[in-house]
């Protein structure tokens, strides 16, 4: 399912019209999409409103799905760090992690919508 996402540029103000696909909130797609009037690049993580139908979309220059996957990496990391300590006392833990990660937006028409963000299983 696909239609024109229109958009103005945050640097020139020009309108830019693309077709992108319209994923189903939990799902979302990550692109990036280039000003055709100024060329300046952003990325945007895209879902819709299952009410309304519009689109609905976060603006991530830092890349919300990579700063995600790389908190989990650290995350997971420290927790090993923490289970082998405990197991040279001879004790066992054991921590449980999300599988997801949800970002919450609402709609103009007032729903909330929450993406799901895949948080891969890293141990």
């Amino acid at each position: 399912m696909s239609e024109d996402f229109i958009y103005y540029c945050y640097r020139c103000g020009a309108e830019n019209q693309i077709d992108l696909p319209k994923p189903k909130a939990p799902d979302y797609h990550h692109t990036s999409i280039t000003c055709k009037s100024c060329g300046d690049s952003t990325h945007v993580l895209i879902s819709h409103c299952p009410n309304c139908h519009r689109y609905v979309y976060w603006i991530d220059d830092i890349s919300i799905p990579d700063l995600v996957n790389g908190f989990g990496k650290y995350m997971v990391h420290n927790m090993q760090a923490l289970i082998d300590r405990a197991a040279t006392q001879d004790v066992s833990i054991s921590i449980d992690t999300p599988d997801n990660y949800p970002i919450n937006a609402t709609c103009p028409c007032g729903s909330t919508v929450t993406v799901e963000l895949f948080i891969p299983d890293l141990d």
